[in-house]
């Protein structure tokens, strides 16, 4: 962690004081200031409140710096001028309320809410922490009317709102802030219809059209223009604003509140990374060479300290002329703590990326579906490589989906990818259909499991195999290391007669994972990598398996010795293979990534006979709950699926 401390100057005092974050009454006195016109203050506001979004960004290791930079200035004028609400009473009835859809930008509401009194300011350094602010906006913090992260929903929860508010006769008014790649998602158009067939004139919709989606421009993944000729087409009033000019957002605002039987949009032109240089966009998609590495990427020390002095000397230039008590800074980093994993061995993403190349090189026929994704998916190579057979389909899973239907049915090999939270939920009902229709097509759900665990859980895929286990003649699927990854993907793609769904995992475990060499993937079976007589352990992925190992070293130290069994059949278990692993062992555990519920644990006890399992102690490790967010190592040991958990809980069943 860096130090924050500095003396300031002003006109009236010196003071010195060491803080991570501009404090409330930092922004009070901004506020108080009566030689600043209400504009000028709200400049200053923003710019503090940026650098508190981004110190805790910087403090969680983790966050989206270039969509809550561009949506700033909009939610100051809001909270701080525009917007009826009482941080002593969060939920009174005749609040105004404001839902975040665009759930990347939480650092810069939790922000907002900190220099308005919602939230303790220094409940900002527990951002992405267990027991601290989450990663996508939630109900747990006051000032939040909405859980967010999944992209789509923010329109209809808001309409909702303000459906009630005219049912009730509660004169407040609903703000719901989307990013213009959200347009994407079908959902979104579902509540524009209906929302301007019902004149709901009480809601404002804004839409942050900062031009880039993740680490590209909408109009080169999916071009949701014109906003405005389909917004008016929808009985909407629309009107296009600089969403960096807070005297124009005032102006707009005050005038559309005048506005009778139509719901209100404002689109607010706006720059990704606003507030520091060559994070915005047109200048770092440039240097990019079309790609903008600032949605989800941090600063290192040189950068984050550009970003500093070019945040706090403008703050600095607006308020020198005036006279204002008492006003310190967060100081210049003289520390910063580069994150360093200590974990080894391979990540699967990079191998992912190169089998589609070498599938795609074999068979013509293979095509693939991205949804927004293709950087964190490992799709780059493919799309370069064959781009004729990529297809990009923006934010919208499940047209991807059926749309791969559509391709199969048609002769082709449809290859899906997006992570596995949005996947098999949000197109469930079509991955469904596709199955139903006897087409083949493999869904790959990236970022299967419980890490990373700093998004939180709507990010994370926890539910995937339940969902998909319903769906007959789908064969489900994880691998644990590279060599099996490969056989997996050669087995749905060249043998297989049915579709499939792998799980892929993309964090790098903590230790190797060996296969024996004459390892071979057969439908329901799997393979011991560790023997012992104690008990047996069944698992899948690299994460548990190589956690499972690492227990199995420890109790190995006090003379237990369990047998670790790799399973990647998750929906499928061939009952002679295993009753045959489990031999006369009295007790099974099995270990999962996923929901205690719904995963491969109740394969496992289907395929045991009611005789032979009337002799074991059968026990299932898993996700209780919902996922958090917080570090990788505390969230594994929170849910107890850590290695040293995973050694007590065995060691307490066997005692």
């Amino acid at each position: 962690m860096w130090i924050i401390a500095e003396v300031y100057k002003t006109s009236n005092s010196i003071r010195t004081e060491e803080k991570f974050f501009f404090e409330k009454s930092d922004f009070d006195g901004i506020k108080s200031c009566k030689s600043l016109k209400l504009h000028e203050k709200l400049n200053v506001l923003a710019d503090m409140i940026r650098w508190n979004a981004l110190t805790s960004i910087m403090s969680a290791r983790s966050g989206h710096i270039g969509a809550s930079f561009s949506a700033i200035e909009f939610l100051t004028v809001l909270y701080h001028h525009i917007m009826n609400v009482d941080p002593s009473q969060p939920k009174r009835k005749d609040r105004d309320i404001f839902v975040i859809s665009k759930g990347h930008a939480a650092a810069a509401l939790y922000a907002v809410l900190a220099s308005r009194g919602f939230i303790p300011t220094q409940r900002l350094a527990t951002f992405r922490r267990l027991d601290g602010l989450e990663g996508h906006a939630e109900l747990s913090v006051p000032g939040v009317e909405t859980n967010s992260g999944s992209l789509g929903m923010g329109i209809s929860k808001a309409k909702g709102f303000a459906w009630v508010n005219k049912l009730d006769n509660i004169k407040a008014s609903v703000f719901v802030m989307i990013g213009d790649g959200e347009l994407q998602e079908g959902q979104n158009w579902e509540a524009i219809q209906s929302a301007g067939f019902w004149k709901l004139d009480n809601l404002y919709l804004i839409i942050d059209r900062n031009r880039v989606q993740t680490d590209m421009e909408v109009v080169k993944i999916l071009d949701v223009s014109p906003i405005e000729v389909k917004l008016k087409s929808f009985e909407w009033y629309t009107t296009t604003i600089d969403g960096h000019n807070t005297k124009e957002i005032l102006q707009t605002i005050k005038r559309l509140g005048k506005i009778r039987g139509k719901p209100k949009a404002i689109i607010i032109d706006t720059v990704k990374g606003k507030g520091v240089s060559f994070m915005e966009h047109p200048r770092a998609l440039k240097v990019g060479k079309g790609f903008y590495k600032w949605h989800d990427k941090l600063p290192n020390k040189e950068e984050y300290t550009l970003a500093w002095k070019e945040i706090v000397s403008r703050i600095k230039r607006k308020i020198s002329k005036y006279k204002i008590d008492k006003f310190t800074f967060p100081a210049f980093p003289r520390h910063f703590a580069e994150e360093k994993s200590s974990r080894v061995g391979e990540s699967l993403l990079e191998i992912f990326s190169n089998i589609l190349v070498e599938i795609g090189k074999k068979r013509k026929d293979v095509v693939v579906l991205d949804a927004d994704l293709a950087e964190s998916c490992g799709l780059r190579k493919f799309q370069h490589i064959y781009p004729e057979r990529f297809i990009e389909v923006g934010i919208a899973e499940q047209d991807a989906v059926s749309m791969a239907g559509g391709l199969a049915l048609a002769g082709k090999l449809p290859i899906v990818n997006t992570y596995a939270a949005f996947l098999t939920s949000r197109a469930n009902e079509q991955i469904f259909n596709n199955t139903s229709e006897g087409s083949k097509i493999i869904y790959v759900g990236h970022l299967a499991g419980i890490i990373p665990a700093k998004p939180g859980k709507s990010h994370q895929g926890i539910r995937d195999i339940s969902l998909l286990k319903a769906i007959p003649n789908i064969l489900i699927c994880e691998p644990c290391n590279g060599s099996e990854l490969h056989k997996l993907m050669n087995f749905l793609v060249f043998d297989a007669k049915q579709g499939g769904y792998i799980r892929l995992e993309h964090l790098i475990p903590r230790r190797t994972i060996k296969l024996p060499a004459d390892y071979n993937v057969e439908s329901g079976k799997g393979v011991t990598i560790a023997d012992g007589s104690d008990a047996i352990v069944f698992g899948y992925g690299p994460l548990l398996i190589s956690e499972v190992l690492l227990a199995r070293e420890e109790l190995e130290k006090e003379g237990i010795r369990i047998k670790v069994v790799n399973l990647p059949w998750l929906n499928c278990v061939d009952k002679k293979w295993i009753t045959k692993v489990i031999g006369d062992s009295k007790h099974v555990f099995c270990v999962e990534n996923h929901s205690a519920t719904g995963g491969q644990s109740e394969e496992i006890m289907r395929a045991i006979t009611s005789d032979n399992l009337e002799k074991i102690n059968f026990h299932t490790i898993g996700v209780r709950g919902y996922g958090r967010s917080g570090e990788d190592e505390e969230i594994l040991k929170y849910y107890g699926i850590d290695s040293l958990s995973i050694a007590s809980r065995i060691r307490k069943e066997l005692r």
